[in-house]
């Protein structure tokens, strides 16, 4: 695959829609770290109120998104670490989040990072980067597949359903903040904030 090409050309919704089912992997110091996405959420650049780059804001911290699609923006939130990969164009600040991963690779060593078993592992955007062992934003600025983070060329698995719901945690940024640009794989039981009867154990929502 040409992660450059799959990041840059189609719309960003569709790309983050379409993500769900892929690998991420992290070849790391520790060992290799991989999961299935079965969550994303999107950022339209410049001009949505809840991106970082919203009314073009360029900063040192934010500047990965305005490379090349592809690349790897890691940024702090509440002293939790977040991953965006960036969207489009150089100089086309859009960004996809990835909230949430079904372990592959690693596991254990993952419950150990986290202190957590189980769905706890990496349910949540900040808790797959702490269950790969990532406590710093040294790699934001590399481009996936070309280092130490890579994104599968096919997705491993198809979501029987995709959810779109309104992203979390974006407050006061109507009407951003109810636009439905948060994808899930319905019923996995590694989406964030996911109720216990929405869950699908049988199959975590794959086909």
């Amino acid at each position: 695959m040409n992660v450059q090409n799959y990041f840059e050309n189609g719309e960003t919704m569709d790309i983050a829609k379409d993500m769900l089912g892929h690998t991420f992997t992290y070849n790391s110091d520790q060992g290799k770290f991989s999961g299935i996405i079965v969550e994303t959420e999107a950022y339209l650049g410049t001009i949505d109120m809840a991106a970082h780059s919203y009314d073009g804001r360029h900063t040192p911290s934010n500047d990965p998104l305005y490379q090349a699609g592809g690349t790897i923006y890691i940024y702090s939130i509440h002293s939790w670490l977040d991953m965006d990969i960036s969207v489009q164009k150089a100089g086309v600040p859009n960004g996809i989040l990835i909230r949430g991963l079904q372990p592959i690779d690693g596991i254990e060593m993952m419950e150990e990072n986290r202190h957590q078993t189980g769905f706890n592992v990496s349910n949540g955007p900040a808790k797959w980067i702490r269950s790969f062992g990532i406590r710093d934003k040294e790699l934001s600025g590399t481009m996936l597949n070309s280092d130490k983070f890579i994104f599968s060329d096919k997705k491993v698995q198809t979501p029987k359903n995709i959810q779109a719901t309104p992203r979390i945690g974006v407050p006061n940024k109507e009407p951003w903040t109810s636009k439905k640009m948060r994808f899930i794989v319905e019923g996995n039981p590694y989406v964030s904030k996911i109720y216990k009867r929405d869950l699908n154990l049988e199959t975590y929502g794959w086909l």
